[in-house]
């Protein structure tokens, strides 16, 4: 289901109706947690199931090493997107919000895609030793006297230096550290700032108040990043001392693949106009001849996220052994 939202979002933020910065950058979002769910399925979900149905067992045991050795990979770049997505939304928000002036000329469609096209690139170069990270070796079934191949980690992997320096502790800081502390900080200075126009609401322009209600709507997917990535970070922090507990890594993950199916929910609750976009393109609602669409996700009532949990804050990642890596865009 997280998957077919996430593509439903990416065609409605696609349509022309909805063309702005601010929704070029969901369209990476939804794009990269869409290729995480893709590879959480095909690493975890239908891996699990092959102990447990036989007619996946071929999967598990001859199809899935060779698998994993493309999805992991592919699945971390995608978690790399999603994350620094991420911190681009909300950076594009705290232009809006804090420096409108500013905006008009920094927040641009052109520079959006610019700027997504700079996460790919970076996310691509940063996870290229993934790719040396699995081999793949060939075992005898002793019930089935036949071949199995089984997923290992490489030697690449095992080095002592490349596992300290940057499966730990690089990934700690490029996936935890700095964009956790700049949404933290971002989502701090646009509470300020929604808190402020509120109390002076009556003066605020239309355009203000839709800047204003789409940030409040952000700050809501930014909290749910925090709470869903928050015991990934924990996770990580304690693989530093070699401490790895499977039940809460299980928790983990579930909160991480919850977290990259949220956001289609989120933009149908708060986001007035993408919803009667929803509506009107697949449940077929049809629009009154004054009602049009704006380039941007109108939120219904910005009142109704003041409930919600303050950036507190996503990350996932995905494991060799086939499990995400104790962690998280």
């Amino acid at each position: 289901m997280g998957i077919i939202g996430n593509v439903i979002s990416l065609i409605i933020l696609s349509r022309p109706e909805m063309r702005s910065s601010v929704n070029c950058g969901l369209q990476g979002l939804a794009f990269f947690d869409t290729i995480v769910l893709i590879s959480s399925v095909t690493m975890l979900g239908l891996h699990k199931l092959g102990y447990k149905m036989v007619i996946l067992y071929k999967y598990t045991f001859e199809v899935f090493p060779f698998v994993v050795m493309v999805a992991y990979p592919i699945g971390l770049i995608a978690q790399t997107g999603s994350v620094w997505t991420t911190v681009g939304v909300t950076v594009e928000r705290y232009v809006a919000v804090c420096h409108p002036l500013k905006a008009r000329f920094l927040c641009t469609y052109r520079r959006a895609r610019v700027f997504n096209l700079l996460i790919v690139i970076f996310a691509v170069c940063y996870n290229i030793p993934r790719f040396w990270e699995i081999d793949v070796r060939e075992m005898l079934d002793p019930m089935t006297n036949t071949s199995m191949y089984i997923a290992r980690p490489s030697e690449f992997r095992m080095n002592k230096l490349y596992y300290k320096v940057y499966y730990i502790w690089l990934y700690l800081f490029v996936m935890y550290f700095i964009p956790f502390l700049t949404l933290a900080v971002l989502n701090i200075f646009i509470w300020r700032a929604v808190q402020h126009a509120n109390k002076d609401r009556q003066r605020l322009t239309r355009r203000e108040e839709k800047e204003i209600g789409l940030a409040m709507m952000l700050i809501c997917v930014v909290a749910i990043f925090f709470v869903c990535n928050i015991l990934a970070l924990l996770i990580n922090i304690l693989e530093c001392f070699d401490l790895v507990v499977p039940a809460l890594v299980r928790v983990s993950n579930l909160l991480v693949t919850f977290n990259s199916s949220i956001n289609f929910v989120i933009y149908c609750i708060f986001g007035q106009k993408f919803k009667k976009m929803f509506l009107h393109m697949f449940c077929g609602f049809r629009r009154t001849k004054n009602q049009s669409f704006t380039s941007t996700l109108q939120v219904t009532h910005t009142e109704t996220l003041r409930s919600v949990v303050p950036p507190t804050t996503r990350v996932k990642s995905l494991s060799p052994n086939g499990t995400m890596q104790s962690s998280n865009l």
